[in-house]
């Protein structure tokens, strides 16, 4: 390792005025959406921004609706035993992921958590080591990149754990606490570590909702229930026969996103109750259905969390039990503490349960208005920018210089 002097750092720090971002996410939405909020931030900076996923079908649709350059790469972790994730932590990545970073050349590499960014921030330092031709053996000073991490939920990953200890040099929480103080303590690398929220899409902060009000309806109470990812299927057959009864009590009007695979159970379900409710495998434009709903139900993914906080909206949370460390339940907790939700834990889901908790929110007065209030938190919706700034001054800093020599 060399030590350049310092006119030499900040020539190298000033040269470069467009900086080079490459964006470490894939597997699913609640890692995907994120990662595209902070790539249209950057690209509106005037920045370079890359997307690395693994490919999958759910990444290759989502990244088509979107105006950013994006690159696959074979997630090694997926699909194999506990140990064989545990031994190939301590192995390099394969060499055309090492390739592909080094000739990049990112100013920063942001990771996005979970086992499909793991091996993209890890590439980071090794690319010093990888040597493809000739021209790698001529005498030059390799700016090393900054990583930097973002863990969406209430408690970290065991992706991001790993990289926090090891190689990021930022860490981002999307809730308070999301890593316990064993991770603080067992941190080797990181400079900083911060709350600033998860990224909302900008289609969603478009509605300029904040504090909604409940004062007078001027319409039917309207329910956004969202039954369409993994493991939602109780959430979707609990949802038709509590809606039937209640209708009975007070007059509703319910928009329902089932995923594909309950749809045409979820349709049959209504018709044989006699209730008219808009049924859809999915929701294509989610800012539309928040705009429309007063009281959303659901799982507590950290996206659908956020959106909840940033758009100021009250809820029933269903946490999915089977989430990886409970998260799922921390997430909800975050509102709950705030009195912005009401959770339902999926063993106590029942239609009986449903009506009971959507009667009180909606029959007792100012209850909606109240959760609409403690939901909105402003975090959620600088998040985006307050992510990237936190990124430049990360760039910014002194870069990390290894000069490598021509092999003797």
């Amino acid at each position: 390792m060399k030590i350049l002097n310092p006119k030499r750092i900040r020539k190298l720090m000033t040269e470069k005025k467009i900086y080079s971002i490459l964006i470490a996410a894939g597997g699913t939405g609640g890692h995907i959406f994120p990662a595209i909020a902070l790539a249209d931030k950057f690209k509106l900076d005037g920045h370079k921004v890359v997307i690395a996923g693994t490919g999958n079908e759910l990444e290759k649709k989502i990244f088509a609706q979107h105006e950013i350059d994006t690159v696959y790469f074979e997630n090694r972790f997926k699909d194999v035993s506990g140990f064989r994730k545990y031994t190939s932590l301590f192995t390099p990545p394969k060499s055309d992921l090492i390739k592909y970073v080094r000739d990049f050349n990112p100013n920063l590499v942001l990771g996005m958590g979970g086992y499909a960014s793991l091996d993209v921030c890890k590439s980071a330092g090794y690319i010093a080591e990888y040597k493809d031709s000739e021209e790698h053996f001529m005498m030059h000073d390799l700016i090393t990149p900054y990583v930097a991490i973002h863990e969406q939920n209430s408690k970290a990953g065991r992706a991001n754990r790993y990289i926090a200890n090891s190689r990021a040099r930022g860490v981002i929480e999307g809730f308070p606490g999301a890593f316990d103080w064993k991770t603080k303590f067992l941190q080797t690398s990181t400079d900083d570590l911060i709350f600033l929220g998860n990224p909302v899409r900008s289609e969603i902060l478009d509605m300029k909702q904040n504090v909604r009000s409940y004062s007078k309806y001027s319409k039917n109470p309207r329910i956004l229930v969202l039954g369409g990812s993994q493991g939602a299927r109780s959430i979707n057959y609990s949802i038709p026969d509590a809606i039937q009864e209640l209708s009975g009590e007070m007059h509703v009007e319910v928009m329902h996103q089932t995923g594909e695979l309950d749809y045409v159970k979820i349709c049959e379900m209504y018709k044989d109750n006699e209730f008219s409710a808009d049924v859809f495998p999915f929701i294509e434009d989610m800012a539309q259905a928040y705009e429309w709903a007063d009281l959303v139900i659901g799982r507590s993914g950290a996206m659908t969390v956020s959106e909840l906080s940033a758009l100021g909206m009250p809820s029933i949370l269903i946490p999915y039990p089977h989430a990886m460390d409970n998260h799922q339940l921390f997430n909800a907790r975050f509102l709950e503490e705030k009195k912005a939700t009401v959770i339902i834990n999926d063993k106590e889901l029942s239609s009986e349960h449903l009506i009971e908790t959507i009667k009180r929110i909606l029959s007792e007065d100012g209850t909606l208005q109240d959760m609409a209030e403690a939901a909105f938190d402003e975090t959620f919706v600088n998040a985006s920018e307050n992510i990237t700034q936190f990124c430049y001054k990360m760039i910014e800093k002194p870069p990390l210089i290894t000069s490598i020599y021509p092999a003797e």
